[in-house]
């Protein structure tokens, strides 16, 4: 279950748990359920008319398109992170001192840059995994929900 404002998919059997806790009175196979969107506060029901799909479908292309700027910003976090860490690796490498029969010195300066270097580019690493999962989720989710709509075989 989509909702035609946000775009945000809802999962009914959580909402229909919750609002079940809420109401005592009996749910019948006739009763029209209406949801509200945690995300925006909209009402969300079944049987949607043909102005709602138009809404549902622009939603879709607008959560479709945080998605691909989410991969974007996740692989220019990953591509940074990798440079970082060649960065790293290189004064990793020159903190070895041939002064000093190439031994590791930890307490030069080129040493600290390289643990700085290799800290941020884990955290750079990291993020930018996180933000390309959730994009390449995004992107294939509404993928999906726009082919269903464009094909009329969408059933909210």
């Amino acid at each position: 279950m989509y909702c035609t404002n946000c775009g945000k998919k809802i999962d009914e059997t959580k909402a229909l748990s919750k609002m079940s806790s809420d109401v005592e009175s009996e749910i019948d196979e006739n009763t029209e359920l209406v949801y509200s969107c945690p995300n925006c506060g909209a009402h969300i029901h079944h049987h949607l008319s043909d102005e709602e799909m138009k809404d549902l479908s622009r939603a879709a292309h607008e959560q479709y398109q945080k998605g691909c700027n989410s991969f974007a910003i996740g692989m220019e976090c990953i591509c940074i992170g990798v440079i970082a860490v060649i960065i790293a690796i290189i004064f990793f490498i020159l903190a070895k001192k041939p002064a000093n029969q190439h031994v590791l010195d930890p307490t030069c300066t080129e040493f600290y840059v390289s643990m700085i270097l290799f800290g941020a580019s884990l955290v750079l690493l990291v993020v930018g995994g996180i933000y390309v999962g959730t994009g390449i989720y995004k992107r294939v989710l509404y993928t999906r929900l726009l082919k269903d709509i464009n094909n009329e075989v969408f059933i909210q």
